[in-house]
C-alpha cells in the first residue's frame, strides 16, 4: 500500500514541475529539436526573413545527428535549414510558444517528419501520404545527379519521362489538397513547391485564386503573388518590358530602337564559360542572317562586369550591341525580364511583343523560318 502511495506521490509531483515548468516559459519563444541520418558536418544553418532582413543563425548537430535550439518569434514564420555545406536543405514552420519536433534522413529531405504547430501537421501528413512518389523522385534525382549512372538499370531518357511523370501526378495531388483546403497555410507552402515555376504559371494562379482566409493573409501568399506579376510581365505573348542602356560605345539603345525588326536579347555573364562557349556560336548565325538579308538584329546584355570587364577588343568580332549592367543577378533588366540562368535569350517580334523565351541561338534560323512561313499564310 506504501509503495502505490509514493508512485502516486511521485507522479504527482513530477506533473507539478512540468506545469510550473510550462507557466514560467516565455510565451514567445518557439523550440526546434530532432535527429537526422547522414549529417556530414557538426552544424547547420537556419535561415529566416523578419521584415527586410534575413536571419541566419548557425546550430550544432552532433555526431548522432542530434540538435536542438530555441528563439524568440512574434509571428508564423517560415525557416530554412540547410545541412552538409547547404547541400541539403529543408523547410519547418515555427511560430510563438510552438514545440517542432524534426526526425528523418538527409538523403531524402521532401520526407523528413517535422511536427509540432498545425501547419507542420498537416504538411507532413500529405508527406506521408505520398511518401512512395516523393521517394522515387529523390531516388531519380540522386542516381541522375551522380556523376556515374552505368550501374543504374534505366537509360538517361526514362529518367526523364518517369521524373517528369512524378512530378505532374505530386502537382495534381497538391492541386487536389489545395482545392479541398483553401484556408490552409499548408495550402500556400503546396502552391510554393508546385507550382512557383515559369513554365506552371497558369496552375500558379488557378491555385492562387483558390486561397481563402488566414490563407491569403499568410505573407507568403503575398510574395507568390508578386512572383506571378513579375513573371507575367515578361511572359510569352506579352509586351515587351522597355529598357533605355548605354552600349559599350557610349550610345544610349532603347528597345523601341529596334521596332520593325526582330530582336534577339541575350543576357550573359562576364563570368559564365558556357557564355563563353556559345558566343561563337553566335557570331556565326549573326554572320550568316546578315548574308541573307534576314530582319533581326541581336543585343546583348552583360553582367558581372564589376567581376571581370569585358574585353577591350570584344567589339572586334560581335558586331552587335553590346550593354553592360551593373548589379549582377539584381540588375535592373534581368529583375524586369525574370532572367534566373544565363544564357538566355529572348525573341521579340517587330512589333514589340516576346514571341519567345529560353531560345537556343541554334534555333534562332529555324525559328525565324518558322514565323516567315506563318506570316506568309
Amino acid at each position: 500500500m506504501g509503495s502505490k502511495i509514493n508512485i502516486y506521490l511521485y507522479t504527482v509531483i513530477l506533473l507539478l514541475i512540468t506545469l510550473i515548468s510550462s507557466c514560467n516559459r516565455d510565451p514567445n519563444i518557439y523550440k526546434v529539436e530532432g535527429k537526422l541520418a547522414n549529417a556530414e558536418a557538426g552544424h547547420f544553418y537556419a535561415s529566416y526573413e523578419r521584415g527586410d532582413s534575413v536571419h541566419v543563425t548557425t546550430i550544432t548537430i552532433d555526431k548522432n545527428g542530434e540538435f536542438s535550439f530555441e528563439g524568440e518569434i512574434d509571428t508564423l514564420t517560415v525557416m530554412s535549414l540547410y545541412f552538409n555545406e547547404n547541400i541539403k536543405n529543408t523547410f519547418i514552420l515555427v511560430d510563438k510558444g510552438w514545440d517542432v519536433k524534426i526526425e528523418g534522413d538527409l538523403l531524402y529531405t521532401d520526407l523528413i517528419d517535422v511536427k509540432g504547430g498545425s501547419v507542420n501537421d498537416d504538411l507532413t501528413s500529405f508527406k506521408n501520404k505520398n511518401s512512395e512518389l516523393l521517394k522515387s523522385r529523390a531516388d531519380i534525382l540522386m542516381s541522375t545527379g551522380g556523376s556515374n549512372t552505368n550501374n543504374d538499370s534505366l537509360p538517361v531518357k526514362d529518367y526523364v519521362v518517369e521524373l517528369k511523370n512524378i512530378n505532374f501526378e505530386l502537382s495534381n495531388i497538391a492541386a487536389a489538397y489545395i482545392k479541398a483546403n483553401p484556408d490552409k497555410i499548408a495550402s500556400v507552402m503546396l502552391i510554393n513547391n508546385f507550382f512557383k515555376d515559369e513554365s506552371a504559371l497558369p496552375r500558379l494562379d488557378e491555385n492562387l485564386a483558390l486561397l481563402k482566409g488566414k490563407a491569403i493573409d499568410f505573407p507568403l501568399t503575398a510574395e507568390l503573388k508578386k512572383f506571378r506579376d513579375k513573371v507575367k510581365a515578361s511572359s510569352v505573348g506579352t509586351y515587351a518590358p522597355h529598357f533605355s542602356l548605354t552600349n559599350i560605345q557610349g550610345k544610349n539603345i532603347q528597345l523601341t530602337d529596334f521596332r520593325g525588326k526582330y530582336l534577339l536579347l541575350a543576357f550573359v555573364s562576364t563570368t559564365c564559360d558556357i557564355c563563353k562557349d556559345e558566343k561563337k556560336d553566335a557570331i556565326a548565325i549573326y554572320n550568316e542572317l546578315k548574308k541573307q538579308k534576314k530582319n533581326i538584329e541581336f543585343v546583348t546584355i552583360v553582367k558581372d562586369i564589376e567581376q571581370k570587364p569585358l574585353d577591350d577588343n570584344i567589339s572586334d568580332s560581335i558586331k552587335w550591341n553590346i550593354i553592360p549592367v551593373n548589379g549582377g543577378w539584381g540588375a535592373k533588366t534581368f529583375d524586369t525580364y525574370y532572367i534566373r540562368e544565363i544564357p538566355y535569350n529572348i525573341l521579340i517580334s517587330p512589333t514589340g511583343y516576346i514571341l519567345e523565351r529560353d531560345l537556343r541561338i541554334s534555333a534562332l534560323p529555324g525559328k525565324l523560318k518558322e514565323l516567315e512561313l506563318s506570316n506568309q499564310k
